[in-house]
């Protein structure tokens, strides 16, 4: 989402500032094919050359990641604090090992229970864990 906010940012100051110039909007959409084939090969050009393959692989791999957007969400960070909250809200009440059944068996844990997302995602559940 950001990305395409972005480019209709960059459009719009663009042209925009074309226009407020006193520049003829005609002119651009007559030249703009033109334009955007020259300009457009130009840096695809210069990008393949400074780049090896492999870096030209990994970059066109990286735009469906731009445009899918990230992985996480607001949801997830609200449950990742809350059960951090629950745990340390524990281990101020209980002690510190009222945490080791939570940290040694997730999977049974009732913390983690409620929240399922969290558990879901082995790399989260394993970073709290260790």
């Amino acid at each position: 989402m950001t990305t395409l906010l972005g480019f209709a940012f960059l459009i719009i100051m663009v042209f925009g500032g074309y226009t407020i110039a006193g520049g003829q909007f005609a002119i651009i959409l007559g030249s703009l094919p033109f334009e955007m084939m020259m300009i457009g090969g130009a840096a695809v050009g210069a990008f393949l050359m400074v780049n090896s393959m492999q870096e030209v692989k990994h970059t066109a791999g990286a735009f469906g990641k731009i445009l899918k957007g990230a992985r996480y969400r607001k949801e997830d960070y609200a449950a990742l604090l809350s059960l951090l909250y629950y745990f340390v809200r524990l281990a101020q009440t209980k002690g510190a090992m009222a945490l080791e059944p939570h940290i040694e068996k997730p999977e049974e844990s009732a913390a983690f229970q409620k929240f399922p997302q969290i558990l879901k995602d082995h790399h989260a559940a394993l970073l709290i864990c260790d």
